[in-house]
């Protein structure tokens, strides 16, 4: 396998049930039903629907004419075919499909394996793997394995299982975001080494021109494997029994044991929207400069102070160690945050604006519905980065705005969309007074429950989220519980600081809680984290409500 495979570790292939102008038909002939399709649930009028993910010809795409293409469409195609089962195709994006295949919301996908999700969905024999390399400059080593890792610096995409086997070897390990910037970086000697898949490797050192600087050799470490997934476990069976029938004719090796060509270079992104990110860049460097500069004020501050204390200093220069650690982790998120939409958005404009290519009304419609809620998605992070510049303020808001705790509960709700989550259970509770008016700042305490909400719904996959409201005593209280991970004790104040995240492998940028608290504190009231609470995390929102009178 070539380099273009290197994304497969974030594909997932899933089906979807959309609407009929969403799917596309499997434009072979349509294959006899068999007992087996029947006993499944499937027929020629309510086929099997194989989501696909758009964004990486040649294993899954669609050409020019609006056909699904590619290795993986060819095998599903054969295989189901073999089977006797009707499908159809559905082109959708890999952030909307992993949570439907473990939620039971679609007909089946490929994943590749996680032990951690096994659990939660089944998973077929292995269709191919992927093996690891290590790569690494000629001239410094005669052999580079697992065995000789002590000590040194090893980048690697941000992966769980490696970095937990570099920190067991004693590497010093460095996650990275862009595989191409990694490769000259090595060669330029920051690093020591760079793992990596084998496709992956691959093609870098031939994009780059590096086969006489680099070095890549396997590594003795698991291959990932990548299968078929459904919540199904009869489908799962029945693809198990004629995947091995296949492997047996040799028809998984004829589709995947061929190279596959590397085609990004055909693509074309327009120059604004090189603009945008250059704009978008630039604003980033701006906050971090400005957050910088204030925590080096306040680290010279405390060192005036503690001179005289050497533990104390010694305590103080471990904090400003962690604080730079943890902003560099914030960038690299970012980072990382941005570029997922980004791309959607050029990835659509292109095809919008390339006058070859035919779409109808409701493909249209549907691209120009996902350019507006990426960018939407890349104007609320820069609307976090700007509140992280008053993160620290203590001047008042001011509470010109007549609401209620029910009129800010619902604007919350419908801001993030909560109630529409398909992985739990949603549920709001009205207590006593959520009627009553009071004076705030509507726009701050809506945005504060909205970092709230959208922190429980990324924790929470199964279970159920509550959002309880009430008003008395002077004081609107909003209280958020979710059935997800727990927070220790300990960590109890230290999620509320800036650029925190406790599991550094999850999505966000680790301000949201950090920009809620000191809204709420700025009208009068306060968050905190219910630590006597075990069922998950309960969030305890409270505003200042006084003047009170009855809608």
């Amino acid at each position: 396998m070539t380099s273009v495979i290197a994304v497969l570790s974030a594909i997932v292939l899933v089906s979807c049930r959309y609407d009929a102008s969403d799917i596309f038909q499997s434009f072979d002939d349509e294959p006899n039903v068999s007992p087996l399709a029947t006993e499944l649930g499937f027929s020629k009028d309510r086929p099997l629907v194989m989501g696909m993910n758009t964004s990486y010809a040649p294993l899954q795409y669609v050409n020019n004419q609006g056909v699904p293409s590619g290795y993986d469409v060819m095998f599903t195609k054969k295989l189901l075919k073999r089977m006797g089962i009707p499908f159809t195709f559905s082109p959708n994006h890999w952030d909307k499909m992993s949570p439907g295949i473990i939620g039971g919301k679609y007909d089946m996908g490929m994943l590749v394996y996680s032990p951690y999700r096994k659990d939660t969905t089944n998973y077929s024999e292995a269709v191919f793997r992927m093996y690891y390399q290590v790569v690494y400059r000629k001239q410094d080593f005669s052999e580079f394995d697992f065995r000789h890792l002590k000590g040194k610096h090893m980048a690697y995409m941000k992966s769980r299982p490696i970095g937990m086997m570099l920190k067991d070897e004693g590497a010093i390990g460095h996650p990275i975001t862009d595989l191409s910037e990694a490769f000259v970086e090595l060669a330029d000697g920051k690093y020591d080494g760079v793992i990596c898949y084998r496709f992956q490797a691959k093609y870098n050192i031939g994009l780059l021109r590096m086969s006489r600087q680099l070095q890549a050799d396997d590594l003795s470490l698991e291959p990932r494997e990548y299968c078929y997934a459904s919540h199904d476990k009869r489908l799962i069976d029945a693809i198990n029994a004629e995947l091995k029938k296949m492997e047996a004719e040799g028809i998984i090796d004829e589709i995947y044991g061929q190279e596959v060509a590397e085609r990004f270079g055909d693509i074309k992104i327009p120059m604004w929207v090189w603009w945008l990110l250059t704009c978008l860049v630039f604003m980033f460097m701006v906050v971090y400069v400005v957050n910088r500069n204030r925590y080096s004020h306040h680290l010279q501050r405390a060192n005036v102070q503690l001179q005289q204390k050497n533990k104390a200093l010694q305590l103080a220069t471990a904090r400003a160690e962690e604080s730079t650690r943890m902003k560099s982790n914030f960038i690299k998120q970012i980072s990382h945050e941005i570029r997922t939409p980004l791309n959607i958005v050029c990835g659509f404009t292109q095809v919008l604006t390339t006058t070859d290519v035919e779409l109808d009304k409701a493909q249209r419609r549907e691209m120009s519905l996902q350019i507006i809620e990426n960018t939407e998605r890349i104007t609320g992070l820069v609307n976090k980065m700007l509140a992280l510049a008053d993160v620290n303020s203590s001047a008042i808001l001011e509470r010109e705005d007549h609401t209620s705790a029910a009129m800010i509960a619902q604007e919350a709700i419908k801001a993030t969309g909560i109630d529409k989550a398909s992985q739990f259970v949603f549920r709001l509770i009205k207590q006593t007074g959520t009627e009553q008016f009071f004076d705030t700042h509507q726009r701050s305490a809506v945005q504060a429950l909205e970092q709230l909400l959208d922190n429980a719904k990324k924790f929470t996959q199964q279970g159920q989220v509550t959002l309880t409201i009430s008003n008395h005593d002077g004081q609107a209280c909003f209280v958020v519980e979710d059935s997800g991970i727990s927070i220790p004790v300990y960590q109890a104040e230290r999620i509320f600081d800036e650029f925190v995240q406790l599991d550094e492998y999850s999505d966000g940028t680790g301000i949201g809680l950090a920009i809620a608290r000191s809204l709420a504190r700025r009208l009068g009231g306060d968050i905190v984290l219910d630590t006597t609470y075990t069922g998950g995390a309960r969030f305890v929102m409270t505003l200042q409500s006084e003047k009170e009178e009855t809608a």
